[in-house]
């Protein structure tokens, strides 16, 4: 409806005007606008910059780079996470609120250079093409999802051996305090995971030429369930340390290789409302997901750890890809 560039720079923009309110609220309606103007600049986000960097090389004929591609713009983000959590952790140490206040000014000063910098963004949309009914649009994506059964054991795949990043970004606290790691170092070990989870993304691509795309498949999307079962039952300070940062660095390999594979199947037309209404589905099963493994957690971190690794390596055996499933014909 509104085009790719458009849509990147008012997701940009909420996702600044959120950082805004959070400088000014004081209580929880407040807090849950905010949370409300960063999820609606989310779904401007969802699949467009996917999509604007996958046609920008089919363009230019270069469809081939796109795991590359995903792969550095992956390490660029979560760089990010090396640097803030240290600098954020060092200026809140005392846990004051004016301490607090200084960082959100200091995340409106980045954000405001994330707009900006989208401004500068190029669209791939073609100058002459009219104006589809977005209706229409995700009607298509529905479709394709239904007849396309390569596409659909694809996306199946992606979500059902999804690595659940941001339960274990919580979950992992509690998971050293009970291995014994030293609470000053949390921040530190985090940054490091961080750092190995950029380089395996920047050089996901790599993999596949090493092992060939099945194999590669299988070993990206199972480790990370793998390790979540040793953290099941292994509670020494050492190893849980070793295990919660190769996980995370295991997790950066799959989107990147993904990526490619479910846009090699998308027409250019609704890429972006067919990759937004995948992620949607990713979404809603997190959603269930998360509520799941909360409970879980509750009761026993064990029941957690061993419950996502389960579905992780169940899902890797099962639904398992090849180079039949990127073929166009299928």
């Amino acid at each position: 409806k509104f085009g790719r560039k458009k849509s990147i720079v008012i997701g940009t923009f909420l996702l600044l005007i959120e950082q805004i309110i959070f400088l000014f609220a004081r209580n929880f309606i407040q807090f849950a606008i905010a949370f409300a103007v960063s999820g609606i600049g989310l779904t401007f986000l969802s699949g467009t910059v996917e999509a604007l960097m996958y046609d920008y090389l089919k363009k230019q004929k270069k469809e081939y780079l796109m795991k590359k591609a995903m792969g550095t713009y992956g390490a660029a983000s979560l760089l990010a996470m090396v640097v803030a959590p240290p600098i954020g952790s060092f200026i809140a140490k005392d846990l004051l609120m004016s301490q607090f206040i200084f960082l959100i000014y200091l995340t409106i000063g980045a954000m405001f250079l994330g707009f900006v910098t989208s401004l500068l963004i190029r669209d791939t949309k073609e100058k002459g093409v009219s104006e589809e009914n977005p209706i229409n649009l995700l009607k298509e994506g529905i479709s394709l999802m239904k007849k396309n059964k390569s596409l659909l054991r694809i996306v199946l795949l992606s979500m059902l051996s999804n690595p659940f990043y941001f339960v274990i970004a919580y979950l992992y606290q509690p998971y050293f305090k009970i291995s014994g790691v030293n609470t000053a170092l949390f921040g530190t070990i985090f940054a490091v995971a961080m750092i190995l989870s950029a380089i395996f993304k920047k050089n996901a691509y790599k993999l596949e030429s090493w092992l060939g795309m099945k194999d590669s498949v299988l070993l990206v999307t199972m480790l990370p369930g793998i390790f979540y079962i040793l953290m099941a039952f292994i509670f020494n300070p050492i190893l849980a340390v070793l295990f919660f940062i190769i996980l995370m660095g295991t997790m950066g390999l799959k989107s990147p290789l993904f990526s490619q594979y479910k846009n090699i199947h998308i027409p250019s037309k609704n890429r972006a409302t067919v990759l937004s209404l995948i992620s949607m589905l990713v979404g809603l099963y997190l959603v269930i997901m998360r509520l799941i493994i909360g409970r879980l957690a509750d009761i026993n971190l064990n029941y957690a750890f061993v419950f996502m690794g389960s579905i992780i390596i169940a899902s890797s055996i099962l639904l398992r890809i090849d180079e039949r499933h990127i073929s166009t014909s299928n």
